[in-house]
């Protein structure tokens, strides 16, 4: 069989570095709510299984069935590790690889202690920069300086008492967590968190605060030899910078977007030059979808310009979620959202699934998402997070 598994504490696992690591509750929470999520961007054959941590609920099966998908679930307890052929996972760390090693799943299969550490090393903020130095060597065009790295208290003080706004970054985070925005210089509270990260990972990240217009995402593949596009994502975040949304649009249309934003020179020559560094770096290690997160901002002349290096997730990703969702089950032309959702009280959650499909009833045509509201993870009375579509009508 080939196994998928949703492990969205892999960011967190990544900074632990080591074996043993329990994920937080609420890490481990998502990641039963929301685990046959790998339906989405799965190789929809017989041979593809996805861990559960329970049998999928008839009406969910019955949901997806217009859309000419089955869902083969499978439970750890069920799992039998020689008969796996193929693991993929929403993305590698050392006590992923350990645990599915104890299960009897081939070694052939499974990264090995040192391509861990690799892929730790490559999933560092430090990376992102080595790529945005890549890019300014390559590109003629007016980058952004790539963060500089701070080690001690005594710098991160120097740094953040400077007069323009900064952010700092913890070395090993995602999805817009880990993230310190620096409004009113080096305080105590800053002092603690910043004191706290470089204890425990031994440097931050550290930048200014920029004028963004819009969030962006290019999406990349490595086969194990070379890395290839695989389509762009736009997506939404609040105002620290946490995750909230992605938009579902053709891949044409956000190209056209983000080339009207800053022009499409620019956007194909940073496309190809990541390419091109990517595969050397990435390639030989990595074997799976990753992104890179960037951004369009204004600078201080007024003009929209790109920042392609802001973050690289060297895993299966959210962006790379929708752009499946969009490519593979959405009526041409049309747009929406997919969304991740948290609700903190037991039945609000339930209670606002019920609504959406009474006011915004789903309309599938051959295989394809047309309109309305669509859960793509079950939704229980006691759930709290949930996987959704939400599309606009023609």
């Amino acid at each position: 069989m080939n196994l998928y598994l949703f492990n969205p504490e892999n960011d967190l696992a990544v900074a632990f570095g080591g074996i043993n690591y329990t994920p937080p509750p609420a890490a481990q929470r998502i990641g039963r709510e929301l685990a046959i999520l790998p339906l989405w961007y799965a190789d929809n054959s017989a041979q593809s299984t996805i861990v559960t941590p329970d049998e999928l609920p008839a009406d969910f099966l019955h949901a997806i069935e217009p859309l000419g998908l089955e869902a083969n679930a499978i439970t750890l307890r069920e799992l039998d590790g020689p008969t796996v052929k193929q693991v993929h996972v929403w993305g590698w760390n050392h006590d992923l690889a350990k645990r599915l090693r104890s299960m009897g799943i081939d070694e052939n299969l499974l990264p090995s202690s040192l391509q861990c550490d690799t892929l730790r090393r490559l999933s560092h903020r430090r990376f992102a920069a080595e790529a945005g130095r890549f890019l300014c060597e390559q590109i003629d065009y007016p980058f952004p300086q790539p963060p500089v790295e701070l080690h001690t208290p005594d710098e991160v003080k120097a740094f953040t008492e400077q007069s323009e706004r900064k952010v700092l970054k913890a070395p090993w985070s995602g999805s817009g967590r880990g993230l310190y925005w620096n409004l009113y210089g080096y305080d105590t509270a800053l002092a603690q968190w910043s004191n706290g990260v470089l204890q425990k990972q031994g440097v931050l990240m550290g930048e200014p605060v920029y004028d963004k217009t819009a969030d962006w995402a290019m999406e990349f593949f490595s086969d194990g030899t070379q890395v290839t596009f695989a389509g762009y994502s736009s997506f939404l975040t609040d105002s620290h910078g946490a995750y909230k949304e992605n938009r579902l649009a053709g891949n044409d249309i956000l190209e056209q977007e983000l080339a009207t934003a800053v022009g499409m020179e620019i956007v194909t020559a940073v496309k190809q030059s990541l390419i091109k560094f990517l595969t050397i770096h990435v390639a030989p290690h990595y074997t799976g979808y990753f992104g890179i997160d960037m951004m369009t901002y204004r600078n201080p002349q007024g003009t929209v310009l790109l920042h392609p290096f802001v973050e690289i997730n060297l895993r299966m990703n959210m962006g790379m979620v929708a752009r499946c969702i969009a490519d593979r089950f959405l009526v041409p032309d049309r747009k929406g959202i997919y969304r991740v959702d948290y609700f903190p009280k037991t039945g609000e959650l339930y209670s606002d699934h019920m609504t959406r499909q009474t006011q915004y009833p789903i309309q599938i045509s051959n295989g394809k998402f047309e309109s309305g509201y669509f859960a793509l993870t079950p939704v229980f009375p006691h759930s709290r997070y949930r996987a959704s579509i939400q599309i606009e009508e023609s």
